[in-house]
């Protein structure tokens, strides 16, 4: 496909970055700017080049992820600027190290694209918390002085960002570190900035010894145009194993149509639906929430709807930093208030969280 091939930098270098620029489009109106600008200062504005069209043609289940609203400078009292305690687990700059037998190893902190709901806002965009060289040379001599860990996750940030000669580096050093097994990749890069995945791309991938995985976040169905599936097409006929994450938001994919809608195309593309996400209590998000009981009830709708493979396992990070947490797990109860306990995976302590009534 001759689009595959744009240079990903021009392509990325396309996307909207200012409210100016969206008032010039007409995906805000000329009341909403200040408000916008006051929401960038919080969370800087990438809207891909990719669903400009798709924008223009008022899909919402789009435009809703992408186009910031005045909405984000709503604040609750539940909401955390670091939802899902990583901080709790840094024990040296880029490492989250929750569990014993991997680590996350946030690279960056830019993406191709910033979804409204990111539950790492509070760094994310800011180009002020990416490694410096010593802080990476710390994160890699973390992981080589740890046996545990089986399995790196390349997050931030989206690490399919970094220059080709940067993510050389990084594949090389996890490459010489004999206890490593898994490179996991969490990655949004197929479906936003599909001319990433380029024959550079594929060369570096493929030079390494480690077993690779894409997890590659998806909300829609409608995200699954031409260039994305072709850019899944070429990381599946080059091997790697796909799965795909995505976050149960309100509007975008929370009635059954929509749900199935995207759980199937992405089966149908070789992506295996893992991950469905509870939204975590990230600020200014509340607009994206669908109430919890209501988002496990339709969750056990699709069992008797749809085939067992198209099925992802629906969990929640608990607040705090204690971690994933099945919502089909018994270690999850419902009580009074919009109260939730939780019996956290890694100490076993109880937890109860009260999440914001629907609005």
């Amino acid at each position: 496909m001759k689009s595959i091939e744009k240079n990903w930098a021009k392509e990325l270098a396309k996307g909207i970055i200012t409210a100016e620029q969206l008032l010039q489009k007409k995906f805000i109106a000329i009341n909403e700017v200040e408000k916008i600008e006051l929401a960038k200062e919080n969370f800087d504005i990438r809207v891909p080049n990719v669903f400009l069209d798709a924008i223009d043609k008022n899909i919402s289940e789009i435009k809703k992820q992408f186009v910031p609203s005045a909405q984000e400078l709503n604040f609750l009292p539940e909401e955390l600027e670091d939802p899902i305690g990583d901080e709790r687990w840094t024990p040296v700059s880029g490492i989250t190290h929750r569990y014993p037998d991997r680590v996350l190893l946030k690279l960056t902190y830019m993406c191709a694209s910033y979804c409204r709901f990111c539950f790492r806002r509070y760094k994310v965009s800011d180009s002020a918390f990416n490694l410096t060289t010593e802080q990476y040379h710390e994160a890699i001599e973390y992981i080589k002085n740890n046996k545990d860990i089986w399995e790196v996750i390349l997050t931030g940030g989206d690490p399919l960002t970094l220059t080709d000669q940067k993510l050389k580096n990084v594949l090389e050093d996890l490459d010489k570190i004999s206890h490593v097994k898994i490179v996991r990749f969490h990655t949004r890069i197929p479906s936003v900035l599909p001319a990433r995945i380029n024959d550079s791309l594929i060369k570096i991938l493929k030079s390494i010894q480690k077993q690779i995985v894409f997890v590659i976040h998806i909300n829609s169905h409608h995200e699954f145009n031409v260039e994305a599936i072709y850019a899944i097409k070429r990381l599946r006929a080059e091997g790697f194993s796909l799965l795909m994450q995505s976050v149960l938001l309100k509007d975008i994919n929370d009635d059954q149509e929509k749900l199935i809608k995207l759980l199937k195309i992405a089966t149908e593309n070789g992506i295996k639906p893992y991950y469905l996400h509870y939204l975590d209590l990230a600020k200014g998000t509340e607009h994206f929430r669908v109430p919890l009981r209501k988002a496990i009830n339709l969750y056990n709708s699709l069992r008797g709807l749809i085939s067992g493979i198209c099925i992802p396992e629906f969990i929640l990070d608990i607040p705090g930093g204690k971690g994933k947490i099945s919502l089909q797990s018994s270690s999850v109860k419902e009580l009074e208030n919009n109260c939730w306990q939780f019996i956290s995976p890694i100490d076993g302590s109880k937890i109860v969280i009260q999440y914001p009534a629907e609005v």
